[in-house]
């Protein structure tokens, strides 16, 4: 009777593991962060399984570090946010990405460079890590997973005269290599569709505003002439004159009333996603891929006329979540926008 007992509990702990993801069978996932001279750590997940299409990393810092910067790795990030927040003495930290195509190589994940300026006493022992599969939904409940700690390896000293790496072609002050909005900024300024806000500045964290979208978007159909909207807070000498024209006559973009198109309102979320999806329609593109918004804890605070433009955006990979929110009356910035024009130039224009 015994010996049954035991082996349907073998044959039911069997059961449970085979049906256990794929994402978790290589076993529990470990951290491993390698420090680098300067204060940043290179990030990696072992172990993480397979079919893995998404990442939220969530630690705690001993030390009060605002401002920290997260770049992704080349080879797995697409949409990378990053945010820290400083409360009595400690910074919490969450990492997210995502990718169209499975992140992982042979269970291992590489994730980017956190710069937090901490030494290796201030990173934990554990971290939170949740696993997310094709649709981006959690594959498990979130993992405490070890934080293994590396020291920054030694580096032979530069000789005086050697020459360093080359500048990299952006007039931008404020838009360095190793941010990770860099090769976005790079690749709309290089084209044409976006340009800075004076010669030297980009101003990536600034608010995109209604005005520069549709801006852009007439500048990407080689700038048309329009009849005027009729707008009166649209003056006929603006350099946005003609683009709201163009937009509103197209049907691309709205006015607040038939008088009020507010031109230098900061664009959200949602307005971004609604503008381009229009755009997409307009130019007769397929519109019909949609992106399953029920991952997303405040799909709710959508606006009606926004829910069917943002699954599309979803689905095409232009927007995704913040911090696993979708935040869409959050303000849109240079950065962001920048990030989600390359995704529409390289994925649904091409």
């Amino acid at each position: 009777m015994m010996r049954k007992r035991i082996s349907s509990i073998v044959l039911a702990a069997a059961m449970l593991l085979a049906a256990l993801p794929a994402a978790l069978a290589a076993g529990r996932p470990a951290l491993f962060c390698e420090l680098e001279e300067g204060g940043g750590a290179v990030l990696s997940l072992e172990d993480a399984g397979r079919d893995i299409y998404g990442v939220q990393l969530e630690l705690k810092l001993a030390g009060e570090y605002p401002g920290c910067i997260f770049t992704p790795d080349s080879r797995t990030a697409y949409a990378p946010d990053c945010s820290s927040q400083v409360f009595r003495g400690e910074t919490w930290v969450t990492v997210y990405l995502t990718d169209r195509s499975p992140m992982e190589e042979d269970g291992y994940l590489p994730l980017g460079v956190l710069d937090t300026g901490a030494p290796g006493d201030a990173w934990p022992d554990t971290a939170r890590v949740t696993l997310l599969n094709e649709k981006l939904r959690p594959v498990a409940s979130a993992l405490t997973v070890p934080v293994t700690v590396l020291s920054a390896p030694s580096r032979e000293p530069q000789t005086p005269g050697e020459p360093s790496l080359p500048a990299e072609d952006l007039p931008f002050t404020d838009v360095k290599p190793g941010d990770w909005f860099y090769g976005a900024v790079q690749y709309v300024y290089g084209k044409n569709i976006m340009q800075g806000v004076t010669p030297s500045t980009f101003d990536p964290y600034t608010g995109a505003s209604r005005a520069m979208i549709v801006t852009i978007l007439h500048r990407l159909e080689g700038e048309p002439a329009a009849l005027p909207a009729g707008f009166t807070d649209v003056d006929s000498g603006a350099y946005y004159a003609a683009p709201v024209a163009w937009a509103a006559g197209n049907g691309i973009v709205n006015g607040y009333s038939a008088e009020l198109f507010r031109p230098g309102e900061a664009i959200t979320r949602e307005q971004l996603a609604a503008i381009l999806y229009r755009y997409a329609q307009w130019k007769g593109l397929d519109v019909s891929r949609r992106g399953d918004l029920g991952i997303f804890p405040d799909r709710g605070a959508l606006s009606p006329y926004a829910v069917e433009a943002v699954g599309w955006a979803a689905a095409e990979g232009l927007i995704n979540g913040v911090n696993g929110m979708l935040d869409p009356g959050g303000t849109a910035n240079r950065a962001q926008t920048a990030a989600i024009l390359q995704r529409l130039s390289e994925s649904v224009l091409k």
